[in-house]
């Protein structure tokens, strides 16, 4: 005799309901790793030699001693940006509860920058409105998008990404990439699995999960999901 499972009806609520039971269920399991792609090893390089470049030309076409101040200040502003903004590297925590999995990516990105970066956008705000008061309206038609922007800016903060996967127990999972991910440095391993049979594309998305481990870890991880959830052979 063969059981024919019946589909949840997808709503946003049943969404809700379904990552709220995976947030509050008991934790089981919980790994930590650190995400930084294997191109962070030369970005920092190819914005060097694009700002020399660019402050060369304009030391080639008007000879004059202030560039050279001018590409010392470029350099030591970019290369930092560059290195923790631009390519940012991510911390990286998984959970897995009786229901399903949590993660959590953190940019590592150190506080300072979050700072001047909000200082920035108040002198921006100031000098728009120098620039209305002296010039008149007009001057906001160029300087109104970045007015607009610094006040956004002056609400930056450090904020972890949450991402929540709920568990299907009573369907069989497949798995669609178990390996190496050679985008990241340090044997980071990516994981990911979904359940075929759901023809609804919401409920197919509600019930999808992938995650990034280190490579040593996976072995532990996958026989904690292999407890609560049923794999394909």
């Amino acid at each position: 005799m063969v059981t024919t499972l019946s589909l949840p009806e997808y709503s946003e609520e049943y969404k809700q309901q379904q990552h709220q039971q995976v947030l509050e269920a008991e934790v089981v399991h919980e790994w930590e790793c650190i995400l930084r792609t294997n191109f962070k090893s030369y970005s920092s390089f190819i914005v060097a030699g694009m700002v020399s470049a660019t402050w060369g030309l304009f030391y080639f076409l008007s000879p004059d001693i202030s560039a050279l101040y001018l590409w010392a200040i470029s350099m030591v502003i970019m290369i930092p940006l560059s290195y923790f903004l631009f390519d940012v590297d991510y911390d990286y925590k998984g959970q897995i509860t009786t229901k399903g999995i949590i993660v959590q990516k953190t940019e590592r990105v150190p506080d300072i920058f979050y700072k001047a970066t909000r200082g920035m956008a108040y002198i921006g705000i100031v000098v728009c409105v120098i620039a209305a008061l002296m010039v008149g309206p007009l001057a906001f038609v160029g300087a109104g998008a970045f007015a607009l922007l610094s006040f956004k800016m002056t609400g930056f903060h450090k904020q972890p990404q949450v991402l929540v996967y709920p568990f299907m127990e009573s369907f069989t999972y497949r798995n669609t990439c178990s390996e190496l991910d050679d985008i990241y440095q340090w044997d980071i391993y990516t994981f990911m699995c979904d359940i075929p049979s759901f023809d609804d594309q919401k409920l197919y998305n509600l019930y999808w999960f992938g995650f990034q481990c280190k490579a040593s870890d996976f072995p532990h991880i996958e026989k904690v999901l292999k407890q609560y959830i049923r794999f394909a052979d």
